[in-house]
């Protein structure tokens, strides 16, 4: 944004003045010949005439003579310092010569010498915001703002910085609620009304509000936008759908985005998340479409002709690494920190590669327990994997899988000579590039190698452990002792709620008169989704009068819930995994069915380290059966409350050193047979 007329001091001759004045309405009539004819006569009177220079350099600026300009402007600066004008459109003309940083300062100075000069403290926080300096960014644009909300993008701008802060302040939603603010009742009035009403429903979107924000993503589509924006709503759209638990929607629309740009490998890794959750689809549907990732994205990075140079000693001390973008709060991490610190120093050491733009308590924990910590998040695939191999990593240990911010296309590149998918994913990943698979006998029952591309590892009892921590409360009684009636509960993720479940629910709830159903999941804190779910639990045959909807809670506050719940029911063909652990913790049996892959069997493999397969059910009859049964049962549901906590403590779930001792054999023999066959390879 430029500037021709300022404050300047009034010149000795009144001649000069009206020389000036003159040149000045021809330059702002776009008559620059003119203009710039009588700038220079002026110079050639007084070549230090810094009015002169700044008007001269700013109509070069304007013609796109912009090194001229610089050489102008900056004498009109050296001639004239205090000019804050001066400076501002210095500042537009290092942006146009591509000194994105020297603009910076150009426009801290024009602020500096005039606080209110709305424009310049609007270009400076567009600067920042570009340099990535978010915060200086909105305090910037915020200023530009409430000098001149009438400024043309100033209200735009500065939801823009907003989000963009809100977008490196995970679980912090007042960023994306102030940005919404300035956008809901104005995105009409923006220069570029679909990308504010883009933006819009982003914020609506990060703020839970999920069903709004996709009314907005559908009507953007209609309104035919470009093609970025097309691959944006779309994209986002399916985010949403994601979020309600509406996966079938959520495919479709995937599959549009990576129509319009086939590129993404990260929305191809979502559609291959949401498929675990379709109790339509095939394991070998999902083992297909995961190796056609593999091939699709993965295959081209890998240079098959390339050696390792690791050490190769069998018995060595190794470096394992672990690469994950849930170094936080968060379940991954509730399972992995105690192993990692409990690793043996000295035949191992722990490197951690975080790929999350944030940390907290727990991120600190884990660093901790590392000998080596890398931040990896925005650093490109192709620099993160030569980071991996200076390292000499020799086990790379991926925690993430598809999941969100994972970095399977540095695993791609094969940076360490054995590479291991464990714990954050419960799929294969699909690549080849993917040497092992850790899991155990009841997560993975013979017969399941065909649907990996990894081998499977199994270790004596369990893929996962538990670690109680101190936010967990004490075991109550037993609510159907006191209220009178059985209460069914699930805490899961509304995606795993599928029609299928609803209706054995229903007959569970139709044989077990007076019981009652509760529920807490995010997707039902939108309450226009919530009343699509009961509509959905109507028609299978649930009574909304037997359903409580509890508010929901983060995963560390989750576990009060399990007060008054007697018995909890695991959704398929994706059960519940921490979910269970919580239920489990808190005194509550849950009752499962076993499906075929991973992904339906964590809770099986639970409860089978706990001496309870006998809730485990292998039919749609039998676990509507295991569920009757035991709430007719008050004084087995009794006991159960009161000993579940004490053998669970005992059981190999929370024996931390069995399960790293167990780990880390499973990578000693995974490297010990990549030493033999490269040694072979020689």
């Amino acid at each position: 944004m430029d500037s021709v007329r300022g404050v300047f001091a009034a010149p000795a001759r009144a001649k000069r003045q009206a020389e000036l004045d003159r040149a000045v309405a021809l330059h702002e009539s776009g008559r620059f010949d003119e203009a710039e004819a009588i700038y220079r006569a002026l110079l050639k009177g007084d070549a230090r005439d810094a009015e002169a220079l700044h008007l001269l350099g700013l109509a070069a600026h304007q013609r796109g003579r912009h090194s001229e300009a610089f050489r102008l402007i900056n004498a009109a600066i050296l001639a004239k310092p205090g000019v804050a004008l001066f400076h501002f459109n210095f500042g537009n003309v290092l942006l146009a010569l591509g000194e994105i940083e020297p603009a910076a300062s150009a426009f801290a100075e024009a602020v500096r010498l005039n606080p209110a000069h709305a424009a310049a403290w609007f270009n400076l926080g567009k600067v920042r915001l570009s340099l990535d300096e978010h915060s200086q960014a909105v305090a910037a644009l915020r200023r530009a703002f409430e000098l001149g909300p009438e400024l043309p993008g100033a209200r735009s701008e500065l939801a823009r910085a907003l989000i963009a802060v809100g977008d490196r302040s995970p679980g912090t939603k007042k960023y994306h609620a102030e940005a919404a603010g300035l956008l809901r009742e104005h995105w009409q009035e923006a220069e570029d009304p679909l990308g504010d009403r883009l933006m819009l429903a982003y914020c609506l979107q990060e703020h839970g509000a999920w069903m709004e924000a996709a009314n907005h993503y559908r009507a953007v589509l209609e309104a035919r936008p470009d093609p970025a924006n097309e691959v944006k709503a779309h994209s986002n759209l399916a985010n949403c759908y994601n979020q309600l638990g509406r996966m079938t929607e959520a495919i479709s629309r995937y599959r549009q985005t990576l129509a319009l740009a086939p590129h993404l490998a990260d929305t191809a890794s979502s559609i291959l998340c949401c498929l675990n959750y379709d109790p339509e689809c095939t394991p070998q549907t999902i083992v297909a479409e995961h190796r056609n990732w593999g091939r699709r994205f993965a295959d081209p990075l890998y240079d098959r002709s390339r050696r390792h140079a690791n050490d190769r000693s069998p018995e060595r001390k190794l470096r394992i690494g672990y690469i994950s973008p849930d170094f936080r709060r968060h379940v991954v991490s509730a399972m992995c920190a105690p192993v990692l610190e409990r690793h043996d120093r000295g035949r191992y050491e722990v490197c951690c590669y975080y790929n999350f733009p944030s940390a907290d308590a727990v991120t600190g924990r884990l660093r901790r327990a590392a000998h080596l910590w890398r931040e990896i998040s925005g650093i490109p695939d192709a620099e993160v994997a030569g980071m991996i191999e200076s390292d000499g990593i020799d086990v790379l240990v991926d925690l993430a899988g598809h999941t969100s911010f994972n970095r399977l296309l540095v695993l791609a590149r094969k940076p360490a000579p054995v590479q291991v998918s464990w714990l954050g994913y419960f799929n294969t990943t699909g690549l080849e590039q993917m040497d092992a698979f850790i899991t155990d006998p009841h997560s993975s029952p013979p017969g399941q190698e065909a649907w990996f591309t990894e081998t499977l590892v199994r270790l004596p009892d369990t893929r996962f452990p538990f670690e109680a921590h101190e936010f967990y409360p004490g075991v109550g009684p037993p609510p159907a002792g006191t209220g009178g009636h059985v209460t069914f509960g699930s805490f899961n993720n509304l995606a795993k709620v599928n029609r299928g479940v609803l209706a054995l629910w229903a007959r569970i709830l139709e044989r077990t008169p007076g019981a009652r159903l509760a529920l807490q999941a995010s997707a039902l804190e939108d309450a226009a989704n919530r009343e699509r779910f009961l509509a959905l639990c109507l028609q299978a045959g649930i009574e909304r009068r037997r359903i409580d909807i509890r508010p929901w809670t983060a995963f560390t506050r989750a576990a009060l819930g399990y007060h008054d719940i007697d018995i909890a029911l695991d959704p398929f063909p994706f059960c519940g995994g921490m979910t269970s652990f919580d239920a489990l913790w808190m005194g509550v049996p849950v009752v499962t069915l076993a499906s075929a892959l991973v992904a339906g069997r964590q809770t099986a493999s639970i409860l089978a380290n706990l001496g309870m397969s006998e809730l485990v059910a292998s039919d749609e009859s039998g676990y509507v059966d295991i569920a009757v049964a035991l709430a007719r049962d008050r004084e087995r549901l009794a006991d159960l409350r009161a000993a579940l906590r004490a053998r669970f403590a005992a059981s190999p779930l929370c024996d931390y050193e069995r399960f790293t001792r167990a780990l880390e054999d499973a990578y000693r023999r995974l490297w010990r047979r990549w030493v033999e066959r490269a040694s072979q390879c020689d």
